[in-house]
This record gives C-alpha cells, structure tokens and sequence, in this order.
C-alpha cells in the first residue's frame, strides 16, 4: 500500500478580527488578531511578508478572493497591502501586525487608527522556503522605519554570540523602541522625521565595516536600497548570496500604483 506524504499549503489564508491593538511608540501600533482561520497558518514565518487586505466598508462582511497563483488582488471591497508577520502564537490564538502611522493618508495607518475589537482583516501569507538570514561571522542589518518590525524578528532570531551592527531610521527619539538584541550587535538610531525626501542611512552605511564574512539585510525605500545596492556590489569577496535587499515602499507611490512601480515596490535582489 502507498502512503502519501502530506504536502505542506502553499498558500495560507484566513480572515482575522481585532483582538486588541496598542501604541507601541507614537508612530507603532500593534494590531492582536485572533479567530479560527488561524489554524491555516501552522507554516507561517515569523519576519515574512504577508498581504493584508483591509475592508473599504467595515460594516460588510469580507470574503477572500479566489487565489490560484501570483497574480494581482482586485476588489472594489477592500486594499491590499504588504506587512511583516511580527508574531504568531497559535497556542494563545494570537498574531500581530505591527502598523507605521503616519495619519489618514495611507489605508493601512487610517485602518489601524481606527480598528475596534471584532474589526476584520484578510491575511494571505504563501509559504517561504528561503530562510530569514543565512549564518555568518557577523550581521549588518540597515533598514527605515518600515523595516522595524523585520529587523526586530531578525534581532530576536539572530544566535546568541551573534556579532554585528543594525543602523535603524525611524522618524523621531520616541519611536526608538527597546528591541531584544544579542549582546554582541550594536543598535544604532537614525532620526529622520521627512522619510522619502532625506535619509541617514547612506552616510551611516558607508561607516560601516562588510566584508566576506558577513551577512547584510537592507530593507528601505526603493531609491535607498538601489544605492546600498550598488555599494554592496563592491565590497571584495563579498558572495551574492550572503545579502538580501528589499525595496518596501517608494516614495510618491503606493500598492496601487502602475504595474511597473509595483514591480519596483515588491523588487528583492
């Protein structure tokens, strides 16, 4: 008799309702859902991307599209956004979505703002064989505030004796959140409070010590990460493999915008 091994879902999905949210500095707010649709996401990563998609009219109820593959998420019914998976606890039946603010100009921020207990969210997430970080001698982890909270899962998933430094730019002094780090890295804070049109990251970045032994992850606005891009392309024995960069917004653009700056918005190399 044959036995057939289980194949893990490549796509998991689920709609969510608010279970709590809390301001984690005034530009962070994390977002608790819960519900029985959790159960889909028993190979879920934590650090991954997900996308989200957020209801226009919270008073209807939402239903997931039909997903067979890649392609773009239409709906006159809600946005669809990209966000990272900051924590997943399946025996407490809790996931958090950490949220940047920056008011009512974005669909994200004004959902967050406003969510209530019991508010919807769709969450589709694919399944990632590509790990978070590859093992290196040391660690240089760059990223703005869209990347906090994937630099945070980093930090808490780095080893123990890990060695390095993360250079973080967030928009003020009080949005510097206490991160749990190995004692051998050293955090560094950037202020910028005009994201997109100044940045710290590349001077702070040129102070910084790469060579072939270590790992780099950059994840930033998309004119940003091509200039770190560049820089990392010149660093001497440094292998193609050993650092991931993410282009995670550009400025003057959104999810919704020409299929080209899509393409630039979700662009790893």
């Amino acid at each position: 008799m044959e036995t057939k091994m289980m194949q893990k879902p490549q796509f998991m999905r689920g709609v969510l309702t608010v279970k709590y949210k809390e301001y984690s500095t005034p530009h962070y707010i994390r977002v608790v859902l819960e519900g029985a649709d959790l159960k889909n996401f028993t190979e879920a990563n934590v650090g991954d991307n997900n996308k989200i998609l957020i209801p226009k009219d919270k008073t209807k109820k939402l239903e997931l599209p039909e997903q067979k593959g890649g392609g773009r998420l239409n709906s006159d019914d809600f946005w669809v956004r990209t966000y990272t998976l900051r924590s997943l606890d399946l025996e407490k039946g809790e996931m958090a979505i950490d949220f940047v603010m920056h008011g009512e100009t974005g669909p994200a921020s004004s959902w967050a703002i406003h969510a209530e207990k019991g508010d919807e969210l769709g969450v589709l997430m694919k399944a990632k064989s590509k790990p978070l970080f590859l093992p290196a001698e040391k660690y240089v982890l760059v990223g703005d505030h869209t990347a906090v909270p994937v630099i945070s899962v980093l930090l808490e998933k780095l080893p123990e004796d890990a060695i390095g430094t993360v250079l973080l730019e967030v928009y003020s002094k009080e949005d510097m959140l206490p991160l749990t780090k190995p004692n051998g890295v050293t955090l560094n804070w950037l202020i910028n409070s005009n994201p997109g049109t100044t940045t710290n990251i590349l001077d702070a970045f040129a102070t910084a010590v790469i060579d072939a032994n270590t790992f780099v992850y950059a994840a930033a606005e998309f004119t940003v990460v091509k200039q770190l891009q560049e820089k990392l392309r010149k660093v001497s024995g440094l292998e193609r493999k050993n650092w991931y960069a993410f282009s995670y917004w550009k400025y003057g653009k959104s999810e919704d915008a020409s299929a080209k700056d899509r393409k630039e918005l979700s662009h790893t190399e």
